[in-house]
């Protein structure tokens, strides 16, 4: 199943891949949460992404809201806390939020309120898997990644390395399978992008083959004006060029995840 964030990208790729029907929802702030599951038109499949106090999450304080938003999630939702939360802290979180004892701690917690609901729970890193195995737990509904083709994903002179990025997948893998002790654990890429467009088609291509035969059943795009090549990023805005689109748009129904 594929799609998008909810910015330019989400609406951009369902209306050009009416089977892209996942999305990417960030409420960033400190126990800033809506108040029920948040619903797109039309109903997509949500990974929604939520940064709770832990301090106030550990106390039961914040019991009440989260299951308001568990209990009303429709059917194929899924939730994690504190995305990207691993050991060279990326977004820049407090030490109370970033560091591996509470980051299990959360996912611990946030796995017991979905115990029973449409909601899985689940985490999502960002670099190596390898090295974020001690700040993630066993039994979670889902590990997750953001995947972009990172310098040193690349060949040499920015050349794009289909070896390099089915590298890291199978790296990851390893490192999902250590932490969920399950031989095929259930797997999802929650962000990626290449910032040359003239990768995206083969690194969309090869990420998307590679889930499909390794229990991976979410990919989830990520655009941005604001992180393009010509900033220094790791992404860009929607649209891509129109062969980027035929390539996604074959991928959604090679892959649909209505047949599966």
């Amino acid at each position: 199943m594929f799609g998008a964030d909810r910015g330019s990208g989400y609406d951009g790729f369902l209306a050009a891949a009416p089977l892209a029907v996942g999305a990417r929802w960030y409420y960033n702030g400190v126990n800033k949460f809506p108040p029920a599951w948040p619903v797109t038109v039309p109903a997509t499949h949500m990974t929604l992404s939520l940064r709770p106090d832990p301090a106030d999450l550990f106390a039961g304080k914040l019991d009440s809201q989260l299951k308001a938003i568990i209990n009303s999630a429709p059917m194929n939702s899924e939730l994690t806390f504190w995305h990207e939360n691993t050991s060279f802290n990326p977004n820049h979180y407090p030490p109370d939020v970033n560091n591996p004892r509470t980051a299990r701690k959360m996912q611990e917690y946030g796995l017991g309120l979905c115990q029973g609901t449409n909601v899985l729970f689940g985490v999502i890193t960002v670099g190596p898997v390898v090295d974020q195995v001690h700040w993630m737990v066993p039994g979670l509904g889902w590990y997750g990644d953001d995947l972009y083709e990172f310098p040193k994903l690349r060949g040499p002179d920015n050349t794009f390395s289909k070896a390099k990025i089915t590298a890291r997948l199978h790296q990851n893998l390893d490192a999902w399978r250590k932490v969920a002790g399950l031989e095929v654990p259930p797997i999802r890429i929650t962000e990626c992008n290449s910032p040359y467009n003239a990768h995206r088609s083969a690194f969309f291509t090869t990420i998307a083959d590679f889930l499909a035969t390794h229990n991976g059943n979410r990919m989830l795009t990520f655009w941005d004006a604001k992180e393009g090549l010509a900033q220094g990023g790791l992404s860009g805005p929607w649209p891509p060029s129109r062969s980027v689109i035929r390539t996604l748009v074959s991928l959604t129904k090679k892959y649909d995840w209505k047949t599966l």
